[in-house]
């Protein structure tokens, strides 16, 4: 699970100047959070009605919040199969699993559930048990699972969770159904999640901005940064927003998938810049766990990646690391 960054877009206007393509808004709620989508349209053609259709589609085949779900099904043991949203994601959450060397998981859900994090209100009676998780370890390992053409082979014990990856998804998919209409200049953002293609209205790259890490959100100065978005998906994570508090200890709600618990380590929030929404998604969740060091080098390997770190020092003091083609990026 991960806590979402709001990106703002900055800048737009109401059409084109260049030819009858008019940017078209729209918004609403979506998967405990909101959408925001603008893309330049012609005639001023509205999607608003299939975009939520495939909001709803993208629920019912991946929320663990609805009964309903493909994937609540799968948690159950319902002999069912599965459908092409779930295999995707699915492949993708295996990938960034391997890449990151089990950092990112998507069967922590067991462990999420013992620690509290699926209630609307985190209650007051939580023991922090070091047997407990680790006995919920052995039930967890998303190399245990697999994925055999349209059937899950999910062990006894175990559930899967795409809550870390699947809104970078869902902001994929909508890029792709706005691309089949034509629409090449969008910029569309699930729950924080953006993917920013073409140019806007006045001509200019995609300018959006991102919160800093902090409970309380200054409306004068609330950016951490802001960028130039320009054909890239951008996605991040930070544990600031959601966590439990016991004894006066905060437990941030990022779980360590390999020791059982929340994620300890000097990190802020991660940025993370990518082709694909997806990855970006994923690879933001997993760097919260893997910490300053390991994420820096991480990125350094994987050159596709782009990514923003801000974290404390020792004396609590912050600090950030920009990696060098993401600070070609930024203009504030």
């Amino acid at each position: 699970m991960k806590n979402i960054l709001y990106s703002l877009v900055l800048g737009l206007c109401a059409c084109s100047s260049t030819d009858n393509r008019i940017l078209v808004k729209n918004s609403g709620e979506a998967q405990g959070s909101y959408y925001h989508i603008q893309y330049l349209s012609v005639n001023g053609d509205n999607y608003k009605t299939q975009i939520d259709s495939i909001l709803l589609e993208v629920d019912s085949s991946l929320s663990i919040y609805k009964d309903y779900s493909l994937i609540s099904k799968l948690n159950k043991r319902e002999n069912i199969k599965t459908d092409t949203l779930f295999n995707a994601v699915f492949l993708g959450a295996q990938k960034v699993f391997v890449e990151s060397e089990g950092n990112f998981d998507c069967s922590v859900s067991p462990l999420v559930n013992a620690w509290g994090f699926y209630k609307n209100k985190l209650g007051d009676s939580l023991v922090i048990d070091s047997a407990k998780f680790r006995k919920i370890l052995s039930y967890v390992g998303f190399d245990k699972i697999s994925l055999i053409a349209d059937s899950l082979v999910l062990p006894k014990g175990m559930s899967l969770d795409f809550n870390s990856i699947a809104q970078g998804y869902t902001v994929d998919i909508i890029a792709q159904f706005l691309e089949s209409k034509g629409d090449s200049n969008y910029l569309v953002e699930v729950g924080g999640e953006l993917l920013a293609k073409g140019k806007n209205a006045d001509g200019n790259i995609w300018r959006v901005g991102v919160d800093k890490p902090s409970e309380d959100i200054d409306e004068q100065e609330r950016f951490q940064f802001i960028l130039d978005l320009e054909n890239k998906a951008l996605a991040t994570s930070g544990n600031y927003r959601k966590f439990y508090e016991q004894d006066g200890v905060k437990y941030a709600h990022t779980i360590n998938p390999l020791t059982g618990f929340t994620a300890k380590n000097r990190l802020l929030s991660v940025t993370v810049i990518h082709d694909n929404c997806m990855l970006a998604d994923a690879y933001a969740t997993a760097f919260m766990v893997m910490g300053v060091k390991q994420s820096k080098q991480f990125a350094k390997t994987h050159s596709e990646i782009e990514i923003y770190l801000v974290y404390t020092t020792k004396d609590g003091a912050w600090e950030t690391f920009v990696s060098p083609n993401m600070q070609n990026r930024i203009i504030n």
